[in-house]
């Protein structure tokens, strides 16, 4: 069976590597000057391949049935069998899963030194523009027009928009549009979020451990813990980045709440900074909050309650130890959009999944050609679960087209 890839990133690659496994003749076409680019970037450079917790809620976009199909045909376990197979040795690092050479860059040599050995054709810089069906089989046609191969099956792993730096322009709306399929819009997602305030220039590069909580009114709409990034522009940090695919729905006005005091409940926090200054009463108000908060954090809180740096704790009112509570547990930043595509680790949206089989990862709509990875309308919360979805839909399409 002869099989064209259109894609050479992590869904491509492991897909071509299983279905040479079982005697395919495989090419793979690349708009890129080499493979796997995206994948180097992977957690940071290390390479978040999966994660010990695989719940089916860590993923969206899709209906879960069709996820959950695809991840009960091809396991987590049998995903981490494949890595191991290129010769990778996991290690888990608070249920996050990598290389234990914590490289991106060995996973990819990995995957290149096995489709090398199986003599799985790579052709770089060579984008596809069409998919003509000729006969029995889909012809390839080039950005001049010029044809680059026919094949009986063709696998389409182009990836979304996010990173447009590593290659992802969007090509596979395109390429599904032709075929007629139906695509999901597409926005970023695991993305920093641009805010409003004052005192983002002055905290830029300051780390805060926080509760972030996404507000829509005085409704919360999700919330999300760990180390929170001030930029200049706004926040970012996992919780952000988790939040953000909320956060950039059309439509909704939302704003970030950040709790430092997330063990206290709102009016423990009060009483507690009430007692505090009792016992301080000696101290600036500047001084007092040293020992609790990061230093940067300091000059911006008392700005935003309108209390002086110099007034000493026991001329606190009541009013003012309550604004003082109420920021560090409610520190609220209007969103006012997103880092945009080239900051964006994935894309929300994409082919829509009820028109793929997903036993086969077949279209439903034309024999022969076949879905996987961030191409399609799935998108996995930041944690090894996008890597985890290249790699089980990439084996699926892979074996089952070379079938």
């Amino acid at each position: 069976m002869r099989i064209g890839i259109i894609g050479g990133g992590a869904a491509g690659m492991v897909a071509a590597i299983t279905a040479a496994r079982v005697g395919a003749e495989v090419t793979i076409f690349e708009k890129m000057d080499r493979v796997g680019k995206k994948l180097l970037a992977t957690g940071n450079g290390r390479c978040n391949i999966s994660n010990e917790h695989m719940e089916l809620f860590h993923f969206h976009g899709a209906a879960p049935d069709f996820i959950k199909a695809v991840m009960e045909a091809v396991s987590p376990e049998r995903t981490r069998q494949f890595w191991e197979s290129l010769g990778l040795v996991l290690i888990s690092l608070e249920g996050k899963l990598y290389p234990m050479s914590l490289q991106a860059s060995g996973v990819l040599d990995a995957l290149r030194g096995e489709m090398e050995r199986l003599g799985v054709r790579i052709c770089c810089a060579t984008p596809v523009e069409r998919i003509v069906s000729v006969k029995k089989n889909w012809m390839l046609e080039g950005a001049d027009g010029q044809e680059l191969g026919r094949f009986p099956r063709i696998i389409i792993t182009v990836g979304g928009k996010a990173s447009p730096q590593f290659g992802a322009d969007g090509d596979g709306k395109k390429l599904a549009a032709a075929l007629g399929h139906t695509v999901v819009p597409l926005r970023p997602a695991l993305v920093k979020l641009k805010c409003r305030s004052p005192y983002l220039k002055a905290l830029s590069g300051c780390k805060v451990d926080a509760k972030a909580s996404l507000l829509q009114g005085d409704e919360v709409l999700a919330q999300e813990w760990g180390e929170v990034l001030f930029t200049a522009e706004g926040l970012s940090g996992p919780p952000i980045l988790r939040l953000s695919r909320e956060a950039l729905v059309s439509g909704r006005r939302c704003s970030i709440a950040l709790n430092l005091m997330d063990q206290m409940r709102e009016g423990e926090c009060y009483w507690w900074l009430k007692q505090r200054a009792e016992r301080f009463g000696y101290m600036k108000v500047q001084e007092m909050l040293s020992g609790i908060l990061h230093k940067r954090l300091i000059l911006p809180m008392l700005k935003e309650t309108d209390i002086p740096p110099q007034m000493l704790c026991e001329r606190l009112s009541k009013q003012q130890v309550q604004a003082l509570a109420r920021i560090l547990q409610w520190w609220t930043f209007p969103v006012l959009g997103d880092g945009g595509w080239r900051e964006a680790q994935v894309t929300v949206g994409g082919v829509f999944t009820g028109e793929i089989d997903p036993n086969t990862m077949q279209s439903k709509k034309r024999n022969g050609i076949y879905w996987a990875g961030e191409v399609l309308d799935v998108d996995g919360d930041c944690g090894g679960y996008n890597l985890q979805w290249a790699a089980s839909s990439g084996i699926l399409a892979g074996q089952c087209a070379a079938q």
